[in-house]
């Protein structure tokens, strides 16, 4: 599967494909907040993409959908150098800084 933002095409992880089904996370919400969200440097040439409150709140007043806006701020997407979405979880209560989860680089991710 294929994810389209401003910045290129992203490809999804047969790991991140799995983890967003069974966390209930939307293909939709995911390309939400690549298309929108911040990138902040994360473990090992990853970047993390999140949709801060700022950027939330721009949207909204833009007439942005609510529930999408709302939905994506508690997402967040790990992609590596080459583009490779390697994985998606909701953001755990309580934390707003971004996350220092490890990026696994594996050749058999990349299609």
């Amino acid at each position: 599967m294929m994810s389209i933002c401003e910045d290129g095409i992203f490809m999804l992880s047969s790991h991140a494909a799995t983890r967003m089904a069974q966390r209930g996370i939307r293909g939709a919400i995911v390309d939400f907040v690549l298309l929108h969200g911040t990138r902040v440097k994360a473990q090992r040439g990853c970047e993390e993409y999140i949709l801060s409150g700022r950027a939330a709140r721009h949207l909204e007043a833009a007439g942005y959908n609510g529930q999408t806006i709302a939905a994506a701020k508690k997402v967040r997407a790990i992609v590596d150098n080459n583009g490779t979405i390697v994985t998606c979880y909701h953001q755990r209560k309580g934390r707003s800084r971004p996350s220092n989860r490890k990026c696994h680089l594996r050749s058999s991710m990349h299609a």
